[in-house]
């Protein structure tokens, strides 16, 4: 039997990357070479353009049900075909049998290891000298260009990464410094579940407090919509690195659910 809290918290994440994949409009898509499968339980997620774990890699596979050898086969040589040299296997908690398959077949573990959080939907309060709004489309382009410079990411991603702002199921927020937009944060919603997602700062307005005002926010747009299970993910800093998101999650409530180990090539 699936370890229910493991399931929910990997089944939200799965679906609001799926959904973000969806979303992208065909010419960006296109640019961008993205392609998203669902496998399974999981799903398959490529960005030929993009040399970035988070849009490379192979999750929640094995979590609803055993792995079959054949889908993970599947999964390798899809990442092959594309050509990506940077891509991942998470192995969540729960899935052994994915760990044996990942090392039979010489990946080892990245460096980097993730962490999920949970929490539930109590308040947080927080306080910071910028405003934090909930947004609607006439700001997706700015939630798109902040978030893409925030990341490093190339410019047609931020057209890509504002198309889930006023889509179904998600909820998007930015933090302003007068009218200037500096941040965003994003949470999708499906029935009690909800990812939190998108956290960036432009460099520029670090240490000012907004990503805990937009954790804070997006919490609450949680709530409201009556989500009793709220989950997000960042990578566990190495000792001397600070780590500025694994702290604010805590800080915000989240407790540690489990920690994902990510298997690559070596």
């Amino acid at each position: 039997m699936p370890d229910l809290e493991v399931a929910q918290i990997e089944t939200i994440e799965r679906d609001a990357w799926l959904d973000m994949y969806a979303a992208a409009p065909a010419h960006v898509a296109a640019g961008l070479g993205l392609e998203h499968q669902v496998l399974d339980d999981g799903a398959l997620l490529i960005s030929r353009a993009l040399d970035n774990l988070q849009f490379n890699r192979l999750a929640s596979l094995g979590v609803l049900s055993p792995v079959r050898q054949d889908t993970f086969d599947a999964a390798i040589s899809a990442f092959d075909r594309a050509g990506v040299r940077n891509w991942v296997v998470h192995v969540a908690e729960g899935a052994p049998s994915l760990e044996e398959m990942c090392r039979r077949r010489g990946l080892v573990p990245h460096r980097r290891t993730w962490a999920k959080f949970v929490r539930g939907p109590d308040k947080l309060d927080v306080g910071t000298s910028l405003a934090i709004r909930e947004i609607g489309p006439e700001a997706a382009a700015a939630f798109g260009s902040v978030a893409a410079q925030a990341y490093g990411l190339p410019p047609a991603t931020a057209e890509w990464l504002a198309v889930v702002v006023g889509r179904p199921r998600w909820h998007c927020f930015m933090a302003f410094d007068g009218a200037v937009p500096v941040a965003t944060g994003a949470v999708y919603v499906d029935g009690t579940s909800a990812w939190l997602g998108i956290g960036a700062t432009l460099a520029s307005h670090r240490g000012r407090g907004a990503q805990s005002a937009v954790l804070a926010a997006r919490i609450q747009a949680a709530a409201h919509e009556g989500c009793t299970t709220l989950t997000t993910e960042t990578g566990v800093p190495h000792p001397g690195e600070s780590g500025p998101s694994y702290g604010n999650i805590q800080r915000a409530g989240f407790r540690i659910a489990y920690l994902r180990p990510n298997f690559c090539r070596p």
